[in-house]
Protein backbone atom coordinates (compact mmCIF):
# COMPACT_ATOMS: atom_id res chain seq x y z
CA UNK A 1 0.00 0.00 0.00
CA UNK A 2 1.17 3.48 -0.90
CA UNK A 3 0.50 6.65 1.11
CA UNK A 4 3.01 8.83 -0.71
CA UNK A 5 0.37 11.42 -1.57
CA UNK A 6 -2.72 12.65 0.25
CA UNK A 7 -6.19 12.22 -1.23
CA UNK A 8 -8.93 14.84 -1.07
CA UNK A 9 -12.42 13.90 -2.21
CA UNK A 10 -14.41 17.04 -2.82
CA UNK A 11 -18.10 17.67 -3.32
CA UNK A 12 -19.49 14.92 -1.10
CA UNK A 13 -23.14 15.60 -0.40
CA UNK A 14 -24.69 12.38 0.91
CA UNK A 15 -24.13 10.16 3.92
CA UNK A 16 -23.32 6.99 1.97
CA UNK A 17 -20.43 8.59 0.11
CA UNK A 18 -19.21 10.33 3.24
CA UNK A 19 -19.11 6.97 5.02
CA UNK A 20 -17.21 5.45 2.08
CA UNK A 21 -14.61 8.24 2.09
CA UNK A 22 -14.08 7.96 5.84
CA UNK A 23 -13.84 4.17 5.64
CA UNK A 24 -11.16 4.57 2.96
CA UNK A 25 -9.22 6.84 5.31
CA UNK A 26 -8.75 9.66 2.82
CA UNK A 27 -6.88 12.64 4.22
CA UNK A 28 -9.43 15.30 3.25
CA UNK A 29 -13.15 15.50 2.47
CA UNK A 30 -14.50 18.66 0.88
CA UNK A 31 -18.02 19.97 1.40
CA UNK A 32 -19.18 22.59 -1.09
CA UNK A 33 -21.00 25.61 0.27
CA UNK A 34 -21.86 27.37 -2.97
CA UNK A 35 -25.48 27.47 -4.09
CA UNK A 36 -24.76 27.46 -7.82
CA UNK A 37 -22.88 24.16 -7.59
CA UNK A 38 -24.67 20.82 -8.14
CA UNK A 39 -22.63 19.59 -5.17
CA UNK A 40 -23.85 22.31 -2.83
CA UNK A 41 -24.60 21.30 0.76
CA UNK A 42 -26.87 23.39 2.96
CA UNK A 43 -25.25 24.33 6.24
CA UNK A 44 -28.26 23.07 8.18
CA UNK A 45 -28.06 19.60 6.65
CA UNK A 46 -24.27 19.25 6.70
CA UNK A 47 -24.44 18.00 10.29
CA UNK A 48 -25.76 14.66 9.00
CA UNK A 49 -22.62 14.21 6.92
CA UNK A 50 -20.38 15.03 9.84
CA UNK A 51 -21.76 12.64 12.44
CA UNK A 52 -18.99 10.13 11.81
CA UNK A 53 -16.14 12.59 11.35
CA UNK A 54 -12.82 11.51 12.82
CA UNK A 55 -9.43 13.04 13.61
CA UNK A 56 -7.73 11.40 10.59
CA UNK A 57 -9.84 12.90 7.80
CA UNK A 58 -9.81 16.69 7.69
CA UNK A 59 -13.03 18.47 6.75
CA UNK A 60 -12.63 21.20 4.12
CA UNK A 61 -15.34 23.81 3.61
CA UNK A 62 -15.22 25.04 0.01
CA UNK A 63 -16.55 28.53 -0.64
CA UNK A 64 -16.57 30.91 -3.59
CA UNK A 65 -16.07 34.62 -2.93
CA UNK A 66 -17.83 34.23 0.42
CA UNK A 67 -18.64 37.10 2.74
CA UNK A 68 -17.33 37.17 6.30
CA UNK A 69 -20.86 36.55 7.61
CA UNK A 70 -21.25 33.41 5.52
CA UNK A 71 -17.81 32.15 6.52
CA UNK A 72 -18.67 32.76 10.16
CA UNK A 73 -21.89 30.77 9.78
CA UNK A 74 -20.00 27.86 8.21
CA UNK A 75 -17.31 27.88 10.88
CA UNK A 76 -19.79 28.03 13.76
CA UNK A 77 -21.92 25.18 12.43
CA UNK A 78 -19.54 22.94 10.47
CA UNK A 79 -16.31 23.54 12.40
CA UNK A 80 -14.12 22.75 9.38
CA UNK A 81 -10.43 21.99 9.64
CA UNK A 82 -9.69 24.01 6.48
CA UNK A 83 -11.34 26.74 4.44
CA UNK A 84 -11.00 26.33 0.67
CA UNK A 85 -11.28 29.57 -1.28
CA UNK A 86 -12.20 28.66 -4.83
CA UNK A 87 -13.30 31.95 -6.31
CA UNK A 88 -11.51 35.15 -7.30
CA UNK A 89 -10.07 35.80 -3.86
CA UNK A 90 -6.83 37.76 -4.22
CA UNK A 91 -3.86 37.40 -1.85
CA UNK A 92 -5.08 40.31 0.29
CA UNK A 93 -8.50 38.68 0.77
CA UNK A 94 -6.91 35.31 1.58
CA UNK A 95 -4.74 36.89 4.26
CA UNK A 96 -7.72 38.79 5.63
CA UNK A 97 -9.77 35.58 5.98
CA UNK A 98 -6.91 33.65 7.54
CA UNK A 99 -6.22 36.35 10.11
CA UNK A 100 -9.90 36.84 10.92
CA UNK A 101 -10.90 33.19 11.30
CA UNK A 102 -7.62 31.56 12.36
CA UNK A 103 -8.06 28.56 10.07
CA UNK A 104 -5.66 27.14 7.48
CA UNK A 105 -6.48 28.11 3.91
CA UNK A 106 -6.53 26.07 0.71
CA UNK A 107 -6.53 28.34 -2.35
CA UNK A 108 -7.87 27.00 -5.62
CA UNK A 109 -6.08 28.42 -8.66
CA UNK A 110 -6.79 27.76 -12.33
CA UNK A 111 -3.66 27.51 -14.46
CA UNK A 112 -3.06 26.90 -18.15
CA UNK A 113 0.67 27.44 -18.56
CA UNK A 114 3.96 27.53 -16.66
CA UNK A 115 3.94 31.32 -16.42
CA UNK A 116 0.59 31.33 -14.63
CA UNK A 117 1.79 28.55 -12.33
CA UNK A 118 4.88 30.46 -11.25
CA UNK A 119 2.94 33.71 -10.83
CA UNK A 120 0.16 32.11 -8.76
CA UNK A 121 2.59 30.24 -6.57
CA UNK A 122 4.55 33.42 -5.88
CA UNK A 123 1.35 35.32 -5.04
CA UNK A 124 -0.15 32.81 -2.64
CA UNK A 125 2.49 30.49 -1.18
CA UNK A 126 3.41 32.77 1.72
CA UNK A 127 -0.25 33.33 2.63
CA UNK A 128 -2.13 30.11 2.04
CA UNK A 129 -1.37 26.74 3.59
CA UNK A 130 -2.11 24.59 0.54
CA UNK A 131 -2.36 25.56 -3.13
CA UNK A 132 -4.77 23.59 -5.32
CA UNK A 133 -3.96 23.75 -9.02
CA UNK A 134 -6.93 23.17 -11.29
CA UNK A 135 -7.95 23.68 -14.90
CA UNK A 136 -9.11 27.26 -15.56
CA UNK A 137 -12.83 27.51 -14.88
CA UNK A 138 -15.02 27.98 -17.94
CA UNK A 139 -18.29 27.25 -16.13
CA UNK A 140 -18.64 26.97 -12.39
CA UNK A 141 -15.57 27.16 -10.13
CA UNK A 142 -14.19 23.64 -9.60
CA UNK A 143 -15.64 20.22 -10.28
CA UNK A 144 -15.95 20.67 -14.02
CA UNK A 145 -13.88 17.60 -14.86
CA UNK A 146 -11.66 19.57 -17.22
CA UNK A 147 -8.15 18.22 -17.61
CA UNK A 148 -5.19 20.52 -18.21
CA UNK A 149 -1.63 19.94 -19.31
CA UNK A 150 -0.13 18.24 -16.27
CA UNK A 151 3.36 18.63 -17.73
CA UNK A 152 3.20 22.24 -16.50
CA UNK A 153 3.69 20.80 -13.02
CA UNK A 154 6.58 18.49 -13.84
CA UNK A 155 9.35 19.06 -11.26
CA UNK A 156 7.36 21.90 -9.70
CA UNK A 157 8.50 22.95 -6.23
CA UNK A 158 6.78 25.16 -3.67
CA UNK A 159 7.36 26.10 -0.05
CA UNK A 160 3.86 24.84 0.70
CA UNK A 161 2.00 21.62 0.09
CA UNK A 162 0.06 21.65 -3.18
CA UNK A 163 -2.74 19.59 -4.68
CA UNK A 164 -3.30 18.43 -8.22
CA UNK A 165 -6.90 18.74 -9.46
CA UNK A 166 -8.69 18.95 -12.78
CA UNK A 167 -10.18 16.01 -14.66
CA UNK A 168 -8.72 13.26 -12.51
CA UNK A 169 -10.33 9.81 -12.62
CA UNK A 170 -9.44 6.16 -12.05
CA UNK A 171 -8.20 5.78 -15.63
CA UNK A 172 -5.74 8.67 -15.68
CA UNK A 173 -4.61 9.00 -12.07
CA UNK A 174 -1.49 6.87 -12.54
CA UNK A 175 -0.37 9.01 -15.49
CA UNK A 176 -1.08 12.20 -13.55
CA UNK A 177 0.92 11.01 -10.56
CA UNK A 178 3.83 9.84 -12.68
CA UNK A 179 4.06 13.21 -14.45
CA UNK A 180 3.53 15.61 -11.54
CA UNK A 181 4.45 13.64 -8.39
CA UNK A 182 2.11 15.79 -6.27
CA UNK A 183 2.05 15.85 -2.47
CA UNK A 184 -1.76 15.62 -2.70
CA UNK A 185 -4.58 15.18 -5.21
CA UNK A 186 -8.14 16.47 -5.33
CA UNK A 187 -10.94 14.66 -7.15
CA UNK A 188 -14.61 15.50 -7.53
CA UNK A 189 -16.48 14.94 -10.81
CA UNK A 190 -14.31 11.91 -11.64
CA UNK A 191 -16.19 9.97 -8.94
CA UNK A 192 -19.69 10.81 -10.15
CA UNK A 193 -22.28 8.72 -11.95
CA UNK A 194 -24.03 11.92 -12.99
CA UNK A 195 -23.38 15.58 -12.31
CA UNK A 196 -23.27 16.19 -8.58
CA UNK A 197 -23.96 12.54 -7.63
CA UNK A 198 -21.02 10.51 -6.39
CA UNK A 199 -20.73 6.74 -6.13
CA UNK A 200 -19.45 4.99 -3.01
CA UNK A 201 -18.05 2.22 -5.22
CA UNK A 202 -16.16 4.70 -7.41
CA UNK A 203 -14.72 6.28 -4.27
CA UNK A 204 -13.52 2.92 -2.94
CA UNK A 205 -12.12 1.77 -6.29
CA UNK A 206 -10.31 5.08 -6.82
CA UNK A 207 -8.68 5.09 -3.40
CA UNK A 208 -7.55 1.47 -3.79
CA UNK A 209 -6.02 2.37 -7.15
CA UNK A 210 -4.22 5.37 -5.65
CA UNK A 211 -2.85 3.42 -2.70
CA UNK A 212 -1.38 0.85 -5.06
CA UNK A 213 0.32 3.15 -7.58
Amino acid sequence: MNDLFDIKICGINNEICMAAALACKVEYVGLVFYEKSPRNVAIKTSSKLLQERNPRTKIVALTVNATDDFLKEIINNVKPDFLQLHGNENPYRCREIKEEFKLPIIKGVGIQNKTELIKSNKQFEDICDILLFDAPSTKLPGGNGEKFNWKILREFKSKKKWMLAGGLNINNIKEAINITKPPAIDISSGLETKKGIKSAKLIKDFVIKCRNI
